[in-house]
């Protein structure tokens, strides 16, 4: 997403400057082809100044430990590295928080340059239930009082979803118009609907009456992935019905393990695809599922519900009632929610909509005209660049109707 953003703002006629890590995840090891380098700085072919710098690998135990160091190298990194660009007319600040987020705030501060900070995923709250770190605790009212900080000296915070806004604004003290909401989003053009049987499907030698559940993403400590291995048991004697689990992440291999202890043969659970063909590998799908963990809140918003929806596949989604996922989902009529944690509940909606195909059409057809209106690259864009234009003009350091730098 922040390629396509910032190609687009860049074709705007705006001088832009994106700097990023060396790519490392989610395997938290360097991609082949890149070394091991303090920075380097090189134009995109979409016009912006691309600026690569070091920080702390987390490698594949990701230990707590290895996750701070990743945060607090990068924010050294890459303060540093926005210092050797200059002073700019607008910063935003979309990285990990809290430590990372705070570095750039005061090298912001220090320039006197207005900020938008860009909130992802809630923190500390996200630690809090994913069980990191304890609730209320001595580290939590920390990472809770620089976050206030964080959002205190941003001219504008920038939300993923309204629950998350309402979050915030919350906990953090500040009135609701300190927040302004954009959806996360997926190009129009990058995934559109497939035919079901089409030749991804094929090659996976799935045949054309079997009907498939889909779980696409990072197989992570919130994703409530794992759940769909006692699914696939609940499902066992359905032979017509198979569960697809697509992805990388450190549950993975425990699902694997207990795959093969219950000796089933309904789930397939297959890495990554290639990204030019993420379209034709949901369409595949004949639904497509969003597990949570049942502890899960609106401090995490699990992006892959976008891809999910402009695919026009209905959506089973196993998350809390009150969550941004199972309110979008509710409101486009593009699915069933389940409670989260419930792997029985999950399989008879699986049941439900493989016996009721003309009903899941029509979710799917309410998913994309959804995903058309709210989700898409083109929302994105407009939002921001209205956004980009009124901070700056609000600063007084740019005229009115001349580009906007960022």
């Amino acid at each position: 997403m922040a390629k396509q953003l910032a190609a687009r703002l860049s074709s705007d006629g705006n001088e832009l400057t994106v700097i990023v890590p060396f790519p490392n995840r989610p395997q938290g090891r360097l991609y082949e082809g890149f070394h091991r380098q303090l920075y380097e700085s090189t134009r995109a072919p979409d016009g912006y100044q691309l600026v690569r710098c070091a920080n702390w690998l987390i490698g594949g135990n990701r230990r707590i430990l290895d996750r701070i160091a990743e945060n607090l190298t990068f924010g050294l990194s890459s303060t540093w590295a926005a210092w050797r660009q200059g002073r700019p007319d607008v910063m935003i600040i979309e990285t990990w928080p809290v430590c990372a987020a705070s570095l750039g705030v005061l090298l912001a501060r220090w320039w006197r340059v207005p900020v938008l900070y860009y909130v992802q995923d809630v923190y500390p709250e996200a630690l809090e239930r994913a069980g990191l770190i304890r609730t209320g605790g001595l580290i939590s009212r920390l990472c809770l009082g620089l976050d206030r900080g964080i959002c205190l000296s941003s001219a504008k915070v920038i939300v993923i979803a309204e629950g998350v806004r309402q979050l915030l604004a919350t906990s953090r003290r500040l009135p609701r118009e300190h927040f302004m909401t954009i959806p996360n989003w997926v190009d129009a053009r990058e995934i559109v609907p497939h035919p079901i049987d089409n030749s991804w499907r094929r090659e996976q030698n799935i045949p054309g009456d079997v009907f498939v559940a889909m779980f696409a993403g990072t197989f992570g400590h919130v994703s409530g992935v794992d759940l769909l291995v006692e699914v696939a048991h609940q499902l066992r004697s359905r032979s017509d019905v198979l569960i697809v689990c697509l992805g990388e992440g450190i549950r993975k291999n425990a699902m694997l393990e207990a795959c093969e202890l219950r000796h089933l043969d309904n789930i397939r659970i297959l890495p990554f695809q290639p990204r030019d063909r993420v379209a034709e590998v949901h369409s595949s799908a004949n639904v497509l599922l969003l597990t949570m963990h049942p502890n899960s809140s609106d401090a995490s918003v699990p992006s892959k519900l976008i891809s999910y929806m402009a695919a026009g596949r209905p959506v089973i989604c196993s998350a809390p009632p009150r969550t941004s996922g199972s309110q979008v989902v509710v409101q486009s009529g593009a699915g069933l929610i389940t409670e989260p944690g419930d792997a029985i509940a999950i399989a008879d909606a699986i049941e439900y909509l493989s016996s009721h195909r003309s009903e899941a059409e029509c979710m799917g057809a309410n998913a994309r005209t959804y995903f058309e209106k709210h989700m898409t690259l083109d929302h994105a864009h407009r939002r921001f660049s209205m956004l980009l234009q009124e901070i700056v003009h609000q600063e007084g350091s740019f005229a009115t109707g001349q580009d906007t730098p960022a």
